[in-house]
């Protein structure tokens, strides 16, 4: 994972020192609005979502609670990444640079001078990261590894489809998010706390939370708002049926 995070680093580089950001940010923009259905880039761009991604996780709560330990680990370096990356790059979006007309925007037009890196490319390879670490794959080989990378490639890919990033901000984003997920990992498997019965309980009612959120919440992104609400209901049920698993555990008990 980490010569992927240096692959994406370096193509980010050269998307940003060779002037590659503009054509290929126009073509990738043009073509989806042209060619997939007017919704999916709305769609892909909201699994890179914070309050999305916890969903994701909690799907793996009842089997895998290291899993989403792992992403509550890494969440906060890759807000750290995303924060000082913005901070120090200062790079403008394109709607600060090329006429809005020019390309085509969905959700809300960000115009601020924020660009690099993407935070939903740093939380959906985040995601990808710690599930490739903590839930690998077995009789499947490494298609189910490969399926999530590219998924999360389409995710960061989506940031230029909706009209709010550069190819350079997705990739850096990439790069960042695989750290963020590896350090996660790291830490999930440094202190195992995950393996106690009431962590399980924690992490249900953290996911109820967010789920209770994101279907309050505005994403910025209103053509996606049906999968909005599945990703919660989905989350939700994970989180419910992790509680009535541990409460049965508890009956059991001697």
């Amino acid at each position: 994972m980490l010569t992927l995070a240096a692959l994406f680093l370096l193509a980010a580089a050269v998307f940003a020192g060779t002037g590659l950001n503009r054509p290929v940010f126009l073509a990738l923009n043009d073509a989806a609005a042209r060619w997939l259905p007017q919704a999916l880039p709305s769609y892909l761009t909201l699994l890179g979502h914070g309050l999305a991604a916890v969903m994701l996780l909690a799907l793996l709560l009842p089997r895998a609670p290291q899993v989403l330990a792992a992403g509550l680990h890494a969440a906060p370096l890759g807000g750290l990444l995303s924060a000082v990356g913005k901070r120090l790059a200062a790079s403008p979006r394109p709607a600060a640079v090329l006429d809005p007309a020019s390309f085509h925007i969905q959700g809300q037009m960000l115009s601020g001078h924020n660009a690099f890196p993407s935070g939903h490319s740093i939380t959906v390879f985040l995601v990808a990261t710690v599930v490739a670490l903590g839930y690998p794959p077995r009789r499947a080989g490494q298609l189910p590894l490969y399926a999530m990378i590219a998924l999360a490639a389409l995710v960061g890919a989506s940031r230029i489809m909706v009209g709010a990033h550069w190819p350079s901000d997705a990739l850096g984003g990439a790069a960042l998010g695989i750290l963020a997920g590896v350090a996660g990992d790291a830490l999930a498997r440094r202190w195992a706390y995950w393996q106690r019965p009431w962590a399980s309980v924690v992490f249900a009612l953290v996911v109820l939370a967010c789920a209770v959120a994101l279907v309050a919440g505005d994403t910025g992104y209103p053509l996606a708002l049906p999968l909005q609400w599945l990703l919660a209901a989905l989350g939700a049920g994970a989180a419910l049926a992790t509680l009535a698993l541990q409460w049965r555990a508890a009956r059991n008990r001697p």
